[in-house]
C-alpha cells in the first residue's frame, strides 16, 4: 500500500493500533506509546517522505531508504515487533525482507540537514 503523506500513514497506523505522531515538518515518530515517546519505554523509529520516497530511521540515527514498491506499513509493523526498546538498527532479515538500503551518513546529512534528529 503506497501512502503519500504521513497524514495518510498516521491513519493506517492508528488502524493497526500504532501512533503516527509528527515531530518535525519531515519527521512522523511510530511506537505504540501513547503521549511522549521514550527509548526504554518501548521500540519507536521515525519515518520520513522525502521526494516521493520513504526513508526509516532509528534514534542511532541509522537511515534506510524504502524502495517505492514497498508497504510502508508492512515495514512499519514489522519492525515494531522486534522489542521492547528502540532498535539500534533494522534487523539485517527485517532489511533484506522489504529491500531496505542503509543510506550513508552524507545522504542522511543532505536529507535531514538540521543535524539533531532527536524529537
Amino acid at each position: 500500500m503506497s501512502h503519500e503523506s504521513h497524514a495518510s500513514l498516521s491513519s493506517a497506523l492508528a488502524a493497526i493500533d500504532l501512533i503516527g505522531q509528527q515531530m518535525r515538518p519531515y519527521q512522523l515518530v511510530v511506537s505504540a506509546q501513547r503521549g511522549s515517546v521514550w527509548p526504554n519505554r518501548g521500540n519507536s523509529f521515525w519515518l520520513s517522505l522525502q521526494s516521493g520516497t520513504w526513508y526509516l530511521s532509528t534514534w542511532s540515527p541509522v537511515c534506510y531508504r524504502i524502495p517505492g514498491d514497498q508497504d510502508v506499513l508492512a515495514v512499519c509493523s514489522a519492525c515494531m515487533a522486534v522489542g521492547m526498546s528502540a532498535m539500534d538498527r533494522v534487523p539485517d532479515e527485517i532489511a533484506a525482507r522489504f529491500g531496505m538500503e542503509q543510506i550513508s551518513d552524507d545522504e542522511f546529512e543532505r536529507l535531514f540537514p538540521e543535524g539533531d534528529n532527536a524529537a
